[in-house]
């Protein structure tokens, strides 16, 4: 892939249109989609100014529920096992 072609491949991946639909980024609920243990860690992480920043729902894959860093400079999901892991695919221009 040239580099003409990367830029305009981004340019329309920040132009694509919403595709969540009528979902919100955040379920009312959230209690609803997370289990025990991802429920004991995000009460842990929100003792220390972590919050939930959005929910995933990928086609034919669990959910994911990512939380951001007070600072908003680090963003990780939390497994079903209650454990965290970094996650770099976000852009910020999206969750203005």
């Amino acid at each position: 892939m040239n580099m003409s072609s990367a830029i305009d491949m981004k340019v329309a991946m920040s132009n694509s249109p919403e595709r969540r639909g009528k979902d919100t980024a955040l379920p009312e609920r959230i209690q609803r989609v997370l289990n025990d243990d991802q429920m004991a860690t995000l009460h842990q992480k929100e003792n220390f100014g972590w919050t939930v920043a959005f929910v995933r729902r990928p086609l034919f894959q669990p959910v994911e529920v990512v939380l951001v860093s007070p600072d908003a400079s680090d963003y990780v999901v939390l497994d079903s096992d209650g454990s965290t892991r970094p996650f770099y695919n976000v852009r910020t221009t999206d969750l203005r």
